[in-house]
């Protein structure tokens, strides 16, 4: 459990790390526009670490067999964990390293609102929600609920991966064995 939770951190830490490139980019500023595109590569960071820690947890500690119920539990385990420290880090970084972040986001999605052609009753129903969406609280559970949804996906996927990989394996080690039984 402790190298789930080591991975929960690393990968909590990462996305912390790729907020904080986005903003010293300009992607949080002067490049506003870009923001919601290159947020989504970050996507990469969960992926990558579930997948690596799985991998560990396969080979040091099942000797190179894991079952999906194992690979699934692990995964779920980086979740938890990933999902009470992004949220943690983004509270850091909206209130310490870019307190403007929030209003910054809301006065250019409100520009981009008043772009539109739409009626003025429509406009402001769509204003209160952008308010509502770009709050605080808003921001940090919408932080928790993509670190737990994604990271369970993602969980569910690669433990299907690594067990197809490991039943491969056994099976190519079975011929194998076979083959050299028959010889």
């Amino acid at each position: 459990m402790k190298s789930e939770i080591r991975s929960g951190v690393a990968i909590g830490v990462a996305g912390f790390l790729w907020l904080l490139l986005e903003f010293f980019l300009g992607f949080h500023t002067t490049r506003i526009d870009y923001q919601p595109f290159i947020t989504w590569l970050s996507i990469v960071i969960p992926i990558v670490g579930i997948y690596w820690a799985m991998k560990a947890k396969r080979d040091r500690y099942y000797a190179g067999r894991i079952s999906f119920i194992q690979a699934l539990k692990t995964g779920l385990i980086i979740t938890v964990v990933m999902s009470i420290v992004s949220p943690l880090l983004s509270f850091m970084y909206v209130s310490v390293i870019n307190p403007l972040y929030l209003s910054t986001m809301l006065a250019h999605n409100r520009m981009m609102l008043d772009g539109l052609n739409i009626s003025p009753a429509d406009k402001d129903g769509m204003l209160q929600e952008l308010i509502q969406q770009f709050s605080l609280s808003a921001y940090l559970l919408k932080s928790i609920l993509i670190a737990a949804i994604s990271g369970t996906l993602l969980s569910i996927i690669t433990a299907a991966v690594m067990n197809r990989n490991t039943s491969e394996k056994q099976q190519t080690a079975d011929h194998s064995v076979t083959d050299y039984i028959k010889k």
